[in-house]
């Protein structure tokens, strides 16, 4: 179930192609999820500042059935990611992490207990 949105105002063409797949398969592996349960969504040319800039931003939703124990690390992954992967530096986004329990998500109808 592991939810990668990013919203940000970089331009669609400042995504590379192989942005979204790249990103699958390492939250999977970051997370240690199967593939097939992971979406990534990327909402560009948002209108949007950070510390009152206009420069390339970010905010960056990690939603996943956890305790939220490992966030830490996986924070620092996802910042290392992010920065190698878009021209977006660290201190120009913020990772917001939800942890869901699995009676809060459901597939194919049913909830994920």
């Amino acid at each position: 179930m592991p939810l990668f949105v990013l919203y940000t105002n970089l331009p669609k063409d400042k995504i590379p192609e192989d942005f979204l797949p790249k990103t699958s398969a390492f939250l999977a592996k970051q997370l240690e999820k199967p593939e097939s349960k992971v979406t990534v969504r990327v909402n560009a040319d948002q209108m949007m500042i950070t510390a009152g800039s206009a420069d390339p931003c970010a905010i960056v939703e990690i939603n996943n059935i956890t305790d939220g124990a490992k966030n830490k690390d996986t924070a620092m992954a996802i910042t290392n990611f992010v920065e190698t992967n878009l021209p977006l530096p660290q201190n120009r986004f913020y990772i917001i992490f939800t942890n869901q329990r699995g009676q809060n998500v459901s597939f194919e109808g049913k909830t994920i207990e």
